[in-house]
């Protein structure tokens, strides 16, 4: 839990930031002269926004035409800090050139710490491996992603470890940002930005920075890891009506087609009538691509976005109509910035599209275009009421940072990249403020744009295109995830048979061991033609479904561990914990992986009061066993037989059954 140790290193390090426009910490060039903070002569204001959070706004004036702005939030229940500049040209005539712009320019009197570091998802098994670089004198560290897209083969987020405390940092920009860190003998410098800008804004433009997040925590790592979920999930993890949004279990039908090229009006409504008659217990209905016109099953072809007439002559309207019916939300997948040859939009409104050399098929829409920008609006918006969806699904299959600079006038170096951020971002909270109770999934060939600007938006419910059956892989790449966003999926796919993962996607049966692995805060059961095609699955859904809403609420609010080594190894054991110190509740997720030859593993818990009494219940079977905090700091051996996993709830038997829930945080 966050404490006043923690309270009091934020106030001690950031509090300084927004003590007056000069300290703001942020540095520029402007008309070839360098800048840090805002002018001497700023203006300041502050406001309380409710009870936990004050805002406060900087304005200040470089010359006729530059205004700049900054809006910076402190936190009274979290150790945090945040700001974001606007640079904004209120004059009669273009500014001067602005270049060099951090976001982030920072100096910390903390002498060789050490950071975490992630390289994001690439589609690759090496993808989300965490990395730790040793900040001493004179020593760098540099990042930035591939291609536009900011969690793709870079992760905007990083925690640097001092002696006894730390700070986590993070980078809400999703186009292409770039970090450093320099030691020096008495502290370390971090700083961060847009990776390129150099540019003057024309009359009525503005350049915004990206938000930049730090959070302060008194203790080691895994400490600092769980004051950062907390923070998460009291400021920046999305709400439905209000409340943070509950976990979810999905199920789809694709008919057996290449995505959803083969999905119509009538195979979707015999699924979901098929899944409201068995009981499986899935509350979100999944359409993913392929619903529009796809000539030649190529789901690819994008930029006509409406349902396919000859697949859905009504419209998607019924299938979201029946979703509802059996007790389902209804998602389903868009791309609309990808627009391909022969569609709609490269026909009707070709002046909409940047081009790009190299690639004579892709086409980026380009959104801070006005009359581009209303007609994404209005056209989504209207699909997404007219068809009861309530999970819009936003995919991005193509790297922009070629389109953006090579449609970049002469003296313009990254202000479309900026101008197209922003839409970006306006887009998605135009549909938002539009259409009461709508949430949005993140998803950019798996998860390549999953910055925390995107994050305060959407839940990415697609972290990875790559080996969902490979359980091991899976594994570590939420061991990452679960570390800095807390509403992370887990893939319920299974790729191995006789011990061995197989080369091809084939799926084993649905059986205990995926149904474990596969517990996320979103997680499946099955696609319907597998239930159908495995009559057992039902009956083991049944036992599983109920498991995972008790677990999958725990993964969600309580503080994370995990308890064995980092690995990507289908030889060895992968244990989980999640923990509620505020109710005494807590839970295990133990994967025995395919070839281990290990049938016991011993674990030491996390979080446990030493001279309290813990009753662990494993979930399946019902077996039992209780341990004081304090016998349970010399290690818990688990036992389960070859391929399986389980789930282990414990409570501290002292507490009294009725306070033993979680806060009624939850959407109504």
């Amino acid at each position: 839990m966050i404490n006043v140790n923690d309270m009091n290193l934020a106030r001690k390090h950031f509090a300084p930031f927004f003590s007056n426009p000069e300290n703001l910490p942020i540095s520029y060039e402007y008309g070839g002269v360098a800048y840090r903070g805002f002018p001497f002569d700023s203006s300041a204001s502050r406001r309380i926004i409710d009870a936990n959070i004050i805002e406060t706004v900087f304005i200040g004036k470089l010359d006729d035409n530059m205004c700049l702005y900054a809006e910076c939030l402190t936190y009274k229940d979290c150790p945090a800090a945040e700001w974001t500049v606007w640079f904004n040209n209120t004059g009669g005539g273009n500014s001067l050139p602005l270049s060099s712009v951090k976001a982030a320019d920072c100096f910390f009197g903390e002498p060789s710490p050490t950071v975490a570091h992630c390289n994001g998802d690439f589609y690759h098994a090496d993808g989300y491996t965490q990395q730790y670089t040793a900040l001493r004198d004179g020593a760098k560290l540099e990042h930035a992603p591939t291609g536009g897209r900011p969690s793709d083969g870079a992760f905007p987020y990083y925690r640097i470890l001092c002696e006894g405390y730390g700070f986590a940092a993070a980078i809400g920009w999703p186009g292409q940002w770039s970090a450093s860190f320099e030691g020096k003998a008495d502290g370390f410098i971090f700083s961060a930005g847009q990776q390129t800008a150099n540019t003057y804004l024309k009359p009525g433009e503005s350049f915004r920075t990206p938000r930049m997040t730090l959070l302060a925590f008194a203790g080691d790592e895994a400490r600092g890891i769980n004051v950062w979920r907390r923070f998460m999930n009291a400021h920046v993890t999305p709400r439905k009506n209000g409340r943070i949004l509950d976990p979810r279990i999905a199920m789809c039908e694709n008919a057996g087609g290449l995505e959803f090229t083969l999905a119509n009006e009538q195979n979707q409504l015999e699924a979901i009538k098929f899944v409201k008659e068995s009981g499986a217990g899935a509350n979100l209905w999944w359409i993913d691509a392929g619903w529009y016109p796809c000539p030649g099953s190529e789901w690819w072809v994008t930029g006509t976005w409406k349902p396919d007439p000859a697949r859905f002559p009504n419209g998607l309207k019924p299938v979201g109509d029946a979703a509802h019916d059996a007790g389902m939300e209804f998602l389903v997948w868009f791309e609309p910035e990808r627009i391909q040859n022969g569609t709609w939009l490269e026909t009707e409104r070709p002046q909409w599209l940047l081009k790009c050399q190299g690639d004579s098929s892709n086409h980026l829409l380009n959104i801070t275009d006005p009359d581009c920008f209303k007609w994404l609006c209005e056209t989504v918006s209207s699909l997404i009421k007219e068809s009861g969806i309530n999970c819009y699904r936003q995919d991005f299959n193509f790297p922009p940072l070629a389109y953006w600079t090579e449609n970049s006038g002469p003296g313009r170096e990254g202000m479309l990249e900026n101008q197209y951020v922003q839409a970006y971002l306006a887009y998605w909270d135009f549909l938002l403020n539009e259409i009461p109770g709508l949430w949005i999934d993140s998803c950019s060939s798996g998860g390549r744009r999953n910055d925390l600007e995107t994050m305060r938006r959407a839940v990415p419910l697609h972290p990875t295109d790559y080996g969902y059956g490979l359980h091991h892989i899976n594994q570590a790449f939420r061991r990452v995830l679960c570390q800095w966003i807390p509403y992370t999926r887990g893939f319920v796919n299974s790729w191995d048979a006789d011990g061995a993962y197989s080369d091809s996607t084939a799926e084993t049966p649905y059986d205990g061991y995926k149904a474990i692995n596969g517990m996320g805060v979103l997680s499946w059961v099955t696609v319907v033609n597998e239930m159908q095609k495995n009559p057992e699955t039902e009956a083991r859904a049944k036992i599983y479904v109920p498991i995972w809403k008790k677990f999958a609420d725990l993964m969600l609010s309580g503080d994370y561990y995990a308890l064995t080594p980092d690995h990507r190894d289908f030889s060895k054991w992968t244990v989980f914990q999640f923990n509620r110190p505020e109710t005494g509740e807590g839970a295990l997720q133990c994967m025995r992986n395919p070839q281990s030859k290990e049938d016991c593993i011993k674990i030491v818990p996390h979080g446990l009061l030493k001279d309290a009494r813990y009753l662990f219940t494993q979930a399946e079977t019902g077996e039992t066993f209780a341990v004081t905090g304090k016998e349970a700091e010399t290690g818990i051996e688990l036992c389960q037989p070859a391929r399986s996993g389980a789930i282990w709830f414990y409570k501290n038997e002292e507490i009294p059954s009725e306070f033993l829930c979680a806060e009624d945080n939850r959407e109504k």
